[in-house]
C-alpha cells in the first residue's frame, strides 16, 4: 500500500515540477515576444509592462489550476471558493467599470498601434476637441471618439 502512495506522490511531484517549468518557459517567451513586438512598433517600455502583467496573472491562474488538478484537491470546494472570489471581484469591477473599459481599450490600442506616446493627435469631440496641447486622455475615450494622427514621432 505504501509503494502505491509513494509512486503517486512521486508522479505528483514530477508533474508539479513540469508545471513550474512550463510556467517559467511561458513567462520568459511571452516577455521576450512582447518586448520585441514593442520594439518593432516603437512602444515605450511602460506599454509592454502592463500587457506582460496581464499574461503573468493569466499564467499564474493556469498554474494554480494545474496544481489543483495534479494534487487532486476537491474540485467542488475549490470551485465554491473561486466563484465566491470572482463574485466579489465582479462586484468591484462593476463598480469600477471605467477601469475595466480602460484596461480593455489599452489592450486594443497596444496591439493595433494606431499611435504612440509622443505623437501629435487631434481629438474630435465637438466643442471639447483638443489639439496642440499635452493632455492625459483615458484609453476608453480614445476608442469611443475619433482621433486623427497629425504627426508621428
Amino acid at each position: 500500500m505504501e509503494t502505491i502512495l509513494e509512486a503517486q506522490l512521486s508522479i505528483n511531484i514530477i508533474a508539479t515540477v513540469v508545471a513550474f517549468i512550463i510556467y517559467a518557459f511561458l513567462q520568459i517567451a511571452t516577455a521576450k515576444s512582447l518586448k520585441s513586438y514593442g520594439k518593432v512598433k516603437h512602444f515605450p517600455d511602460q506599454w509592454w509592462f502592463y500587457i506582460r502583467k496581464f499574461f503573468r496573472v493569466f499564467y499564474v491562474a493556469t498554474l494554480l489550476t494545474s496544481l489543483v488538478l495534479i494534487w487532486g484537491i476537491d474540485l467542488q470546494a475549490a470551485l465554491v471558493i473561486l466563484s465566491s472570489m470572482f463574485a466579489v471581484i465582479g462586484v468591484g469591477l462593476f463598480a469600477n467599470w471605467s477601469i475595466l473599459s480602460n484596461i480593455t481599450a489599452s489592450f486594443i490600442i497596444f496591439f493595433s498601434a494606431p499611435y504612440k506616446i509622443g505623437d501629435t493627435v487631434r481629438i474630435v469631440d465637438g466643442e471639447n476637441s483638443a489639439e496642440g496641447r499635452i493632455i492625459s486622455y483615458p484609453n476608453n475615450l480614445v476608442m469611443q471618439k475619433p482621433v486623427v494622427l497629425v504627426t508621428a514621432e
